[in-house]
């Protein structure tokens, strides 16, 4: 699989965001990285998850978040 993309209501918890992109991470062969990079739309969280072009990188998975830091700020100051 190169590439799977799956779309999450945007009231979805982070513990519960996590458990799905982890059940979807075992789409991929178990000696691939990947890379999940989220976007969030008006009503979704959108989930990209591919093989991490980071040849280097020795985890199984990695999020890049840079896109969503505002908005995970804001989730952790409603968190609290």
């Amino acid at each position: 699989m190169k590439k799977l993309i799956a779309k999450f209501d945007k009231n979805i918890s982070i513990d519960e965001l996590d458990e799905q992109i982890q059940k979807l991470v075992e789409n991929f062969p178990e000696q691939m990285s990947i890379l999940v990079r989220c976007r969030i739309t008006s009503k979704h969280i959108v989930a990209i998850l591919k093989e991490n072009p980071d040849l280097s990188s020795v985890e199984r998975l990695e999020w890049d978040l840079e896109k969503m830091k505002d908005k995970i700020a804001t989730w952790g100051i409603t968190i609290n």
